[in-house]
């Protein structure tokens, strides 16, 4: 039989008790074990003399192919049928398996029927007794299934990151413990290394005044596995501080436990515009909703600063003059500060408190 003929071939140097019991065991055919691989249709075994240039093949490896055993298989009946864009990368196989050089190349191929596979092609090359490539065996298995998914997959990822890239800074994960594990964009960002971020580290990124509030928010995240959520300025690669709006999810195992965090950095510019529907045409609060909210809270110039991310000096001028030109998106920006306490704002100068403000330490 073909696998029998092929065993006996690549152990042809070794004792034939030896040989015998490679291809037995326990009186059980090494053909049986062929019979298995190739059941489901999608494997296929070749063998090739590197000497004679006499090939054989499996009945499995026609069927991969589509082709009838109407005539003693080539190695050209399967180069034949690679994919005219695929020939390029298959050129050199066959030089290289001549020359005693193991292959394993993925290619596509048109088949007798003239549908389209994907196919992993491997080959190892037997030396004869003075160490000479003598004798080729391989396989060629149908890879079409695993393909689609791994390229159903790299398009869902391709989307994802174009879709966070849109309007994330960067992209940042941590380990279930809360380690954050950044992505180049943080390096790019802050000028840190990985090795600069290990142990906490991270946090000397943070602008002094905002890091016992970034911490304490992550590590409450991360103990009661909730979002995450913080406004924080980050000391930029050229030495600047700016405003960052940073966001994190838990990934739970089935269990409810977790198995790691998602996150993403975003400018708080850019976050105050998504909160405003993509549009800041308009301002969304006036100056004497400001001063109401500020006192309904009891916040201080620098506590509405931390919470919206816009400096004192720009609030100070919107709630004394009204500054014509302030950027729409630092008026949302603040707004939004206030809602997530509780209040509520209408036309006109009305403010309202819906709910009372959780007390701060």
């Amino acid at each position: 039989m073909f696998l029998d003929t092929a065993l006996g071939d690549a152990s042809s140097g070794q004792e034939g008790d030896a040989s015998t019991a490679g291809r037995k065991i326990s009186g059980v055919s090494s053909t049986h074990f062929l019979k298995l691989v190739e059941e489901h249709g999608n494997t296929g075994f070749w063998t090739c003399d590197l000497v004679t240039g006499e090939c054989s093949c499996s009945m499995g490896l026609l069927r991969v192919i589509g082709l009838e055993q109407a005539r003693p298989f080539r190695m050209t009946d399967l180069v034949d049928q690679v994919h005219p864009e695929d020939r390029t990368f298959c050129e050199d196989i066959w030089s290289l398996i001549r020359s005693g050089v193991p292959v394993n190349r993925n290619f596509r191929i048109i088949r007798g029927d003239r549908t389209v596979r994907w196919v992993e092609f491997r080959s190892e090359v037997v030396l004869d007794a003075e160490q000479r490539p003598a004798r080729a065996i391989g396989l060629l298995q149908d890879v079409s299934q695993q393909h689609e998914s791994r390229q159903a997959l790299d398009e869902s990822t391709g989307r994802y990151r174009a879709l966070i890239g849109a309007f994330a800074t960067m992209e940042w994960r941590a380990t279930a413990a809360g380690e954050p594990v950044f992505s180049h964009g943080w390096a790019k960002l802050t000028g840190q290394h990985e090795s600069d971020i290990l142990d906490g580290n991270w946090l000397s990124a943070v602008h002094p005044d905002d890091r016992d509030a970034v911490s304490a928010a992550w590590q409450q995240a991360v103990a009661s596995l909730s979002p995450y959520r913080s406004n924080q300025r980050i000391r930029r690669a050229d030495g600047e501080y700016e405003w960052f709006h940073a966001r994190a999810v838990p990934v739970l195992h089935k269990g409810g436990r977790s198995h790691e965090w998602l996150g993403m950095i975003i400018r708080h510019q850019d976050f105050a515009m998504l909160g405003n529907g993509g549009s800041a045409a308009d301002p969304t609060v006036t100056p004497m909703q400001i001063r109401a909210g500020r006192a309904m809270l009891q916040w201080t110039l620098e506590d509405l600063s931390r919470q919206s991310g816009v400096s004192v000096s720009s609030i100070r001028r919107i709630e004394g003059e009204g500054e014509r030109s302030t950027r729409p998106a630092s008026l949302s920006a603040i707004r939004e500060a206030f809602e997530r306490e509780g209040l509520a704002f209408s036309d006109g100068n009305t403010v309202s408190l819906q709910r009372f403000p959780v007390p701060r330490s």
